[in-house]
């Protein structure tokens, strides 16, 4: 039997889902070949966002950091044809579910060199620094209209953070926690 497909992804916009226009980019982990790829419009080498979306829609899960309530949304609202049977799995919703007492957690771990606004948050931000990922600078100060290298770059370490994250929950979802 072959392995059910797990696609990790983010992508990078132009705005909060109210407001979006735009999608720049969407970085995608594949377990089944262990490799990241990035889509834009930019006409690089990377392929189009509207290939990403068909291979998304096809995926058997879907995995995603505040998947549920932006990431596919905004596929939805940008691409309305963009559909998916796969299933959902928010690694947000996990952490909020899996860790309510996160504040707690955090103050026992002494995390090096984690800012201590990001004790007890849920944060894709908090966890690279509990898991080693960290996410970078990008976007504190960037204006979010165009898109960038760095913007890409920054999206595809989301996309890092969020599948050490998956692995992270894994335990939980599989019984063996």
């Amino acid at each position: 039997m072959s392995e059910k497909q797990m696609l990790v992804f983010d992508c990078e916009t132009n705005g909060l889902l109210h407001d979006v226009s735009e999608i720049h980019c969407i970085a995608i982990y594949d377990n089944t070949k262990e490799e990241t790829f990035v889509f834009n419009n930019q006409g690089d080498q990377s392929g189009p966002i509207t290939e990403a979306l068909h291979w998304l829609s096809s995926a058997d899960v879907l995995v995603g950091h505040n998947v549920i309530n932006y990431d596919l949304p905004i596929l939805r609202k940008i691409y309305s044809w963009f559909n998916t049977n796969a299933s959902i799995v928010d690694t947000l919703i996990l952490s909020r579910l899996y860790h309510p007492n996160m504040m707690e957690i955090d103050k026992k771990r002494n995390i090096a060199r984690m800012p201590l606004q990001l004790y007890g948050r849920h944060s894709l931000e908090s966890y690279g620094y509990r898991l080693q990922e960290y996410k970078g600078e990008f976007g504190k100060t960037t204006d979010w209209q165009k898109w960038s290298q760095e913007m890409q770059d920054y999206c595809v370490q989301d996309v890092k953070v969020t599948t050490k994250l998956c692995e992270h929950f894994r335990p939980y979802l599989t019984g063996a926690r």
